[in-house]
């Protein structure tokens, strides 16, 4: 059995945006976005849980439309959800994005 291992989600330091732990079985990301920014539009490369950790996240999403996600929640996202994911306040956004599986494993199935 392996030892417990401490992970650093480099919360104020490294790139805005890059994976901070992954496995087979799954990625996760850390995002920083300043008020106003967004991530370019884009599906859903797994199955995917946004958290944010500080700010406002906006989803929007052709079929679903727009959802507002704050510090204490989540929003699940399926596998090939078109997405547009942005920073809805006034405050650096920061979240997490669990993808499982990994995107790696997703594409090694299609």
């Amino acid at each position: 059995m392996d030892a417990p291992k401490k992970i650093d989600l480099m919360l104020d330091s490294g790139p805005e945006l890059g994976p901070v732990y992954e496995t087979d079985p799954m990625q996760i990301m850390r995002i920083r976005l300043q008020p106003g920014e967004s991530l370019p539009f884009h599906l859903a490369n797994s199955n995917v849980l946004l958290v944010p950790l500080t700010g406002t996240l906006k989803f929007e999403d052709e079929d679903a439309g727009e959802h507002i996600v704050e510090h204490g929640e989540a929003l699940q996202v399926a596998f090939q959800t078109p997405m547009l994911v942005s920073n809805a306040g006034d405050e650096l956004l920061t979240f997490l994005v669990l993808k499982t599986p990994h995107p790696k494993v997703m594409s090694d199935e299609g």
